[in-house]
């Protein structure tokens, strides 16, 4: 029966089926082939999504939306110019950084590079960097986007595994701020090999003016991510004071933030929501059948040659959902394959939340990584640039990023010290 379920599955996804309707075909196949009754699939889809969790995704993508309508990004930029323009690579290096702040509100990198791709593409390239160049920075660095909490896929993830969203947020942080340095460090080493420019003069009285412009956006990820790790609130709930903030601020920062900007924000959101209910709602049902016949056991049980070598087997894992994330998107892997691993996983010693935060990271590169590439493609689309022009130095990032994900593979303190600090 497993290899009926992977071969109808497959077949679907070969001829450009939505992943969310080719997991409800292949339980509507699987489910009667394995003598089961139809009558619990209506049942299975509502209840798959009846969920107060995962109302946290529309929310988060909201306010993502919100924010690219309004000045916000433009306020966070200036800030980022002021704290490390004065750096050799300077706009390089405020690229990172602006992702920072960006990722501590929208929780999406494919809406932080689109947002940032059509202000930094066009502005690194009028002071002299090649214009590949700066495509690459912005699309790797708004992987940070789903590090540093908010986060949609770790929401996805622990609503899929039971895991306090809470917890995963929290382990995002120290990875997040270093996957940042190292960005900063490899943009460095950009700048030092192909001498580019020295864009601004530190001034402290710019500091403190975009310091001022900026104090409602950095209000944001205070009231949002500091609540829930004071417990103040849940994540959903989290996620619905941003939303009122990123409006509130909106209507009185942005003199263009009209009517239309937030009805677009809405369809936008509206839509988005469409895609990660769907893939709920059909990995939900499909899960009915790969609990029945026991499919995430039998795998850990294949795996139970590498569970004496711990080492070995999280290094597997990791090309495994390496080679996963090139070819179905992050909300897609989590919810079919996670499920799957998490025995495995738990069987070799590993904490949920430690696992959330490398299952986050390893499809982090899944989106800068062809043939899906999210990000990438995003930022191609924006910028007219092509797959290969932009790999040409996305490839060094990808490098680093790689070695962040060992260092967060291999060193739980990482993600699990902050957590036991702050409990």
């Amino acid at each position: 029966m497993t290899a009926i379920l992977l071969g109808v599955l497959l077949t679907l996804m070969a001829v450009a089926f939505p992943i969310g309707f080719a997991l409800m075909g292949t339980a509507a196949v699987t489910i009667p082939a394995a003598g089961m009754d139809l009558i619990s699939v209506p049942v299975q889809l509502f209840s798959g999504t009846d969920s107060f969790a995962i109302l946290a995704v529309p929310l988060f993508i909201l306010m993502g939306e919100l924010m690219s309508a309004t000045t916000i990004a433009h306020r966070l930029v200036e800030l980022a110019v002021s704290l490390v323009g004065w750096m050799r690579g300077g706009l390089a290096h405020v690229n990172v950084l602006t992702n920072a702040f960006m990722a501590e509100m929208s929780g999406s990198a494919t809406a932080d590079a689109a947002v940032l791709s059509k202000i930094f593409v066009p502005e690194m390239e009028r002071a002299g960097y090649p214009k590949a160049y700066a495509a690459a920075c912005t699309a790797v660095n708004a992987t940070i986007g789903i590090i540093i909490p908010p986060s949609i896929p770790m929401v996805l993830y622990g609503v899929t595994t039971n895991t306090s969203i809470r917890d995963l947020f929290i382990a995002g942080i120290v990875p997040g701020i270093i996957l940042a340095g190292a960005f900063m460090l490899t943009c460095y080493i950009f700048a030092r090999r192909y001498n580019h420019p020295v864009d601004e003069h530190f001034e402290l009285r710019r500091l403190k003016a975009s310091l001022r412009g900026a104090l409602l956006p950095m209000l944001i990820p205070i009231l949002v991510v500091g609540g829930l790790i004071g417990g103040i609130f849940t994540a959903t709930e989290a996620a619905g004071v941003g939303v009122i903030i990123a409006l509130i601020g909106g209507a009185f920062m942005s003199p263009d933030f009209t009517w239309k900007k937030l009805y677009d924000a809405l369809v936008t959101t509206a839509r988005q929501t469409g895609v990660v209910m769907m893939l709920v709602a059909g990995s939900s049902v499909l899960g009915i059948l790969v609990a029945n016949e026991q499919i995430p056991q039998h795998v850990a049980n294949g795996l139970q040659t590498f569970a004496h070598n711990p080492v070995l087997a999280l290094l597997l894992i990791n090309i495994f959902l390496l080679i996963l994330g090139m070819f179905l998107q992050a909300a897609a892997a989590i919810i079919i394959v996670v499920p799957v691993l998490m025995p495995l996983a738990a069987k070799i010693g590993i904490d949920p939340v430690h696992f959330g935060i490398i299952v986050t990271l390893n499809l982090g590169i899944g989106q800068q990584t062809p043939p899906v590439a999210t990000v990438l493609l995003t930022v191609c689309a924006i910028t007219g640039l092509s797959i290969q022009q932009v790999m040409r130095y996305s490839k060094w990032f990808l490098i680093t990023m790689f070695a962040v994900l060992m260092l967060v593979s291999y060193a739980p303190v990482t993600t699990l010290w902050f957590r036991h600090f702050i409990s």
